[in-house]
């Protein structure tokens, strides 16, 4: 059963690290950096902290890779070859063409997994049918650690506890020393001049045919209903791959369905950025204006973290 359970593991893990790969990059604007996003670009050397995170977890992976290889097995986390570049948020052009980015990035994310470790076929499985009872147990107790006894709570240890502990190190430190950079966003959202701004912006969007309060609200509409389209061919979170002349592809069936849906992105994402760019200057201010206000109340932390060199 350990065998089984802890192989189920594996193709979660997998499959996770497929999926949490930066879903788009984008070209960095030439403006000014806000005083806290340049923190965060002089210690991570990206603003943002959502594609860092999705990065680092890819490093984890690679380390967890290595370390077993060091103790003598072969371990396969499959990686993408190659990100998605996704559109500039503020091009118009880029609206035109690939809307937010979401089914486009879904498509290339898609096509970019192994076929068999979407079927749930961990590509571990054989290489481990080979070794000896004994070597199976020292394979997995290298991997996760020594296995907590029934009832208690299992401490993240081995090759998996370790590259988490090395990967994570700089943004575990971050955290510590600035929990509350979270406060930023409540901070800006309810500033007055964001407040009336984001209003302008929905009355402009709601004139277009489109009823959000925001852009993320628009985004999560677009990535809830690709969720639904692909769920009605493929539940359960299967990935939507076909072998076609040797070459994986996304289903067709699947395909059509994300065609319809990439017409309502696009003219969405246009909407966006149309009724964004009169308002862009106040969006800009306000941004600039909370972040300065957290990096003067927390200059004393910031300068340790950057002293640091994380």
């Amino acid at each position: 059963m350990r065998f089984t359970g802890s192989t189920s593991r594996l193709i979660a893990l997998v499959l996770a690290v497929l999926f949490v790969v930066p879903a788009c990059t984008t070209s960095q604007d030439s403006a000014p950096n806000a005083p806290f996003d340049q923190v965060l670009i002089d210690l991570f050397g990206t603003s943002d902290t959502e594609a860092y995170l999705m990065a680092t977890e890819r490093r984890s992976a690679q380390l967890v890779v290595d370390c077993m290889e060091e103790a003598g097995f072969k371990f396969q986390i499959p990686m993408p070859r190659t990100d998605f570049v996704g559109p500039d948020p503020g091009s118009l052009t880029d609206a035109q063409r690939d809307g937010f980015g979401i089914i486009a990035g879904y498509r290339h994310t898609v096509s970019e997994t192994d076929l068999n470790l979407s079927n749930g076929r961990d590509p571990n499985v054989a290489y481990v049918s080979t070794l000896t009872a004994a070597e199976i147990d020292r394979f997995f107790l290298t991997l996760d650690g020594v296995q907590a006894e029934p009832g208690q709570r299992q401490d993240v240890s081995g090759c998996t506890g370790s590259a988490s502990e090395a990967a994570y190190a700089d943004w575990n430190r971050f955290f510590g020393a600035l929990p509350n950079y979270t406060v930023l966003g409540e901070e800006r959202d309810t500033h007055p001049d964001w407040v009336t701004a984001r209003s302008s912006w929905r009355t402009c969007m709601n004139e277009k045919g489109f009823d959000y309060a925001e852009p993320d609200a628009v985004r999560a509409d677009v990535i809830l209903r690709m969720r639904e389209a692909v769920n009605e061919i493929y539940p359960g979170g299967q990935v939507p791959l076909v072998e076609q002349d040797g070459l994986l592809t996304v289903d067709p069936f699947v395909d059509d369905l994300l065609d319809d849906l990439v017409e309502f992105e696009q003219d969405a994402a246009v909407a966006n950025v149309e009724c964004t760019r009169p308002l862009a200057e106040v969006f800009t201010a306000v941004e600039f204006e909370v972040q300065q206000a957290f990096v003067e109340r927390n200059q004393t932390a910031i300068d340790e973290l950057l002293a640091a060199d994380i």
